[in-house]
């Protein structure tokens, strides 16, 4: 009939929700998303960024800043094997989305290309515009590429796109990344970022780590690159709940739809083998032939997880959980990873300290919804799918300086990366306890506290303090 007003599509019908990529260019949702202030920016975008240098198998890391004009540049750069592609640019980039479907995953990390960069980009393009000054350019470069980056911002749309230049560049040893915020007298107080740098030099002593911050402190810490070590980042499937399995496994397939179940699986720990990858595929296809299945799927080691229904996720999470071998108390220190005392030792010879005192206390943490559960040998959680278990490490090394007028140095450090903050004030008051031992902040001693655990509850992406 002529003159019919067509009905309406859905999109106009079921709006959908307000996009929240505009978040990442706003101060005040910066400022509620990271608990950064501006004047911090600084230390936060060089922690993070040295975060992700040292989670590759980098040996090798330059920390620079330097005044440009109106802006402070910080350059990042380190000498790993992991080049970085367009495709993984545009990953970086997205601000709607994570950047990687190894987000979810809950193993030792120092840091992740996600939304603590996008939070970096952003505060660099927000506090321009709030300086009036044109908001910079971010650059990264890898492998035969360089990659000149601007963020364009629609706010009508509510979304950040990103302008990507390629260009071609020689120097291929390095991966570098470069962000430059306004000049302010607050952020250049090279001390702060001086004492982050030589934290994260104790947690790492065996990555060689070069600074320059405004031509004012330069330095090399660590040992030879020969000796690098890279962090182990074992995951169990016991450390995730029904609901965390199964966003790991959605990530996945949004990010590698051809990921083949034997890829999956093999993430875990205690399941890399083909035999027990066909123990558990059995499993799996075993509970297929119930009478009521007309269309039994069959699951082989090569099959891509696009093609496993959701219904079948918690099957195949709980034929994992029964399968996984747990671990004891005294295998936490070698599967987590940790300092160790003989490494403080050394670190204690080369600045002339007088004496180290180290301890180190392997635990696990237990949470579970049942109030039945009591410790981490109780059998009556086994089939309770909430239940968690997830070990833990803390080492302590206190070492006793020789006079210097610098008096009491407090460090606090997890997953081997070290933080300015009192991360810990939720948990445990330090200067409180080492008041009540007589040491004072005159007192010249240097405290390290560090924390190695592969499930961080954050109080926020600035990493300002953990929760308990």
């Amino acid at each position: 009939m002529s003159g019919r007003v067509p009905m309406e599509s859905l999109e106009d019908v079921i709006r959908p929700g307000t996009k929240r990529g505009l978040d990442f260019v706003i101060l005040e949702e910066l400022r509620k998303r990271t608990g950064i202030m501006p004047h911090e920016v600084l230390k936060f975008a060089m922690a993070e960024m040295l975060c992700n240098a040292l989670d590759t198998d980098a040996t090798l890391l330059d920390v620079i800043t330097e005044t440009e004009g109106n802006y402070i540049k910080l350059t990042v750069r380190d000498n790993s094997t992991k080049q970085l592609s367009l495709e993984d640019i545009k990953l970086i980039l997205d601000f709607e989305n994570k950047a990687s479907s190894k987000r979810g995953f809950l193993r030792v990390s120092r840091g992740y290309l996600g939304n603590a960069l996008k939070c970096i980009f952003g505060y660099c393009h927000a506090l321009a515009l709030e300086t009036n000054l044109p908001p910079p350019e971010v650059i990264i470069e890898s492998g035969h590429n360089s990659y000149t980056i601007n963020l364009k911002v629609d706010k009508i749309k509510e979304s950040i796109d990103s302008e990507i230049n390629v260009s071609k560049r020689e120097d291929t040893a390095y991966t570098t990344f470069i962000v430059k915020l306004p000049t302010n007298p607050q952020v250049s107080n090279s001390s702060i970022l001086t004492d982050v740098i030589f934290a994260t030099s104790m947690v790492n002593p065996s990555r060689v780590i070069r600074y320059s911050f405004f031509n004012s402190e330069k330095g090399t810490l660590g040992s030879t690159v020969e000796n690098a070590r890279a962090v182990k980042q074992q995951t169990s499937v016991l450390w995730y709940t029904e609901k965390q399995f199964e966003t790991l496994f959605n990530d996945f397939l949004r990010a590698r739809l051809e990921t083949q179940l034997k890829e999956f699986i093999a993430l875990f720990r205690g399941f890399t083998a083909k035999k027990i990858i066909r123990e558990i595929l059995q499993k799996l296809n075993a509970q297929n032939h119930d009478f009521e299945n007309v269309d039994p799927i069959q699951f082989f080691p090569s099959t891509p997880i696009r093609d496993v229904p959701q219904k079948k996720l918690l099957e195949l999470y709980v034929i994992m959980r029964v399968l996984a071998k747990r671990i004891s108390t005294r295998s936490i220190s070698s599967m987590l990873g940790c300092i160790g005392q003989k490494e403080f030792e050394q670190l204690r010879e080369r600045h002339g300290w007088k004496r180290l005192r180290y301890g180190k206390i392997s635990c696990f943490r237990v949470e579970c919804p049942s109030w039945k559960c009591q410790n981490v040998d109780s059998k009556l959680c086994d089939r309770i799918m909430d239940h968690v278990e997830f070990p833990y490490l803390i080492e302590l090394a206190v070492f006793d300086r020789q006079a210097d007028n610098e008096g009491l140095k407090v460090y606090q450090c997890v997953n081997f990366m070290a933080s300015m903050e009192d991360i810990f004030s939720r948990i445990f008051n330090i200067n409180y306890y080492l008041g009540r031992l007589g040491i004072t902040k005159d007192t010249p001693v240097t405290v390290l506290v560090h924390l190695v655990c592969p499930v961080l509850k954050w109080l926020n992406y600035g990493k300002s303090g953990l929760d308990e």
